[in-house]
């Protein structure tokens, strides 16, 4: 299993071999798109509703199978085209799929969504083949979110006291997962869109600072609830503070560029020894 080191935790400090820290990031309140850039987006637009089996998501992965919904005011995400929101997954609810799996073509390291209407009975699971490398659950994640996200973005007043958030999850160079789960128990139901993914890690020297805002830092299944000002000074910092967008900005401390050139040269070593075998 590769060692689940997320980026912004890259120094040069090192943590053991069993460690499975992810850190997650939203976007702006009123965003349910990532500012990551150079990923690949899957809409539910073009799928028919009610139950989609083996959908392929070009040059990416598949599901198993979908449950597909018009808009209402618990989720579908809004567009230039169509304000009123689009179609959007649905696990639970009555649907008869409690479970959704995105199995990808490649390790990737980088997983977004927008997650609207969350609720305590909503799961989403990642995994590197048949290892579980983090757990998120509304309650563990989604609930730590400031108020400014509850209720559906195009009107604040529809569905008020649920969270609606577009979620960034990274994995550094040596962290990816094959394999993406949500389900829902079907007491509730588990809506979302815009499936964001990107297999090339996180990269401060290429795509500048972290998007959004820090929400917590996972451990397997278990949750740390983070802010910028409980990060600030840490090394969970650096990411963000190291890189600033602005021209002539200065050049990033040693320790990142080493933690980084670190990472990469275990990653190099690793594919070797793999292709030796």
């Amino acid at each position: 299993m590769k060692t689940a080191i997320l980026s912004i935790l890259l120094t040069a400090t090192t943590l053991p071999a069993s460690a499975e820290l992810i850190i997650t990031y939203a976007e702006n309140p009123e965003s349910n798109l990532s500012t990551l850039k150079n990923t690949n987006v899957f809409t539910f637009d073009d799928l028919k509703t009610g139950v989609d089996k083996n959908v392929s998501w070009s040059g990416v992965g598949s599901f198993d199978q979908l449950y597909v919904k018009n808009a209402d005011i618990y989720g579908g995400a809004a567009s230039a085209a169509n304000p009123n929101g689009t179609k959007y997954s649905l696990q639970g609810a009555g649907t008869g799929v409690l479970s959704s799996t995105l199995t990808l073509n490649k390790d990737s390291s980088y997983f977004g969504m927008w997650w609207s209407a969350g609720d305590s009975s909503n799961v989403l699971k990642f995994y590197e083949n048949s290892t579980l490398v983090g757990t998120f659950t509304t309650s563990s994640l989604m609930n730590l979110l400031p108020s400014s996200y509850d209720g559906n973005p195009k009107d604040r007043s529809q569905d008020r006291n649920e969270p609606f958030a577009f979620i960034n999850f990274f994995g550094d160079a040596n962290t990816a997962w094959n394999k993406v789960v949500l389900t829902n128990n079907n007491s509730s139901g588990f809506e979302s869109d815009n499936y964001t993914s990107r297999t090339t890690a996180w990269n401060p020297l290429v795509d500048g600072a972290l998007p959004g805002i820090p929400v917590a830092i996972v451990n397997g299944t278990t949750t740390t609830k983070v802010t910028k000002d409980t990060l600030a000074g840490t090394k969970w910092s650096l990411g963000q503070t190291a890189v600033a967008a602005a021209p002539g900005a200065p050049a990033p401390p040693v320790t990142l560029l080493a933690a980084f050139a670190g990472v990469i040269g275990l990653r190099q070593v690793r594919a070797r020894r793999k292709q030796a075998a």
